[in-house]
């Protein structure tokens, strides 16, 4: 089954909305990180759009990690798009190396933290945008997290490690503090299958 059959059995009917044929492709711009492709499509009526643009990135991966104790991990960074200093869960691109998810989880929470996790659990995939980005983005539940090790050293990354309840962090994604918007669906998505969304009660207090 390939990703279109894997979506299409998440989606509702779709009889009544066939894709978009693609009569040529061409790659502006292919480099180790993203690849930007011209696509010349025609729809269902016969309608000619091109060029339409796709960015074609790697799969992605986030990790919501929690320790023994109901505290989560997060990283801040500074993220040179918006220009700001985003609160958000550790993680990054898959690797061609990286058989699954949760390897590329393991391997994406020790480099950036030192941590090491017991108990890893595949919880699903979410599409950054599927209008323009053909990518998914993975989400691991990493439980019993603890530090294991000395964070990778990567030039290209400053990341400071925070520990937090979480409780807290689940406040600060309610109060829009948290504005990777990947990461926030993920620590719902994941939290909800480790039990611990609390998310009502905190909206009643604030």
């Amino acid at each position: 089954m390939d990703l279109t059959d894997k979506l299409a059995t998440n989606s509702p009917d779709s009889a009544d909305l066939p894709p978009w044929q693609v009569k040529s492709s061409t790659h502006l711009l292919h480099d180790r990180w993203l690849k930007v492709r011209a696509d010349a499509c025609v729809t269902a009526e016969g309608v000619e759009i091109a060029p339409y643009y796709v960015l074609e990135y790697p799969d992605w991966v986030g990790v919501v990690a929690i320790d023994a104790e109901d505290n989560i991990y997060l990283v801040q960074q500074y993220r040179h798009g918006l220009g700001v200093v985003s609160l958000e869960l550790p993680g990054g691109a898959m690797d061609a190396s990286d058989a699954n998810p949760i390897e590329a989880a393991t391997r994406e929470l020790r480099e950036e933290t030192g941590l090491s996790a017991s108990e890893w659990e595949y919880v699903g995939a979410l599409a950054p945008n599927p209008a323009t980005h053909s990518n998914l983005s993975h989400i691991v539940l990493a439980r019993n997290v603890e530090i294991s090790a000395k964070p990778a050293d990567d030039p290209t990354e400053r990341i400071r490690l925070v520990r937090m309840p979480i409780r807290q962090a689940i406040g600060l994604a309610l109060k829009g503090r948290m504005i990777q918007v990947i990461h926030v669906a993920a620590l719902t998505l994941a939290l909800h299958k480790a039990g611990k969304w609390d998310a009502p009660s905190l909206a009643d207090k604030s």
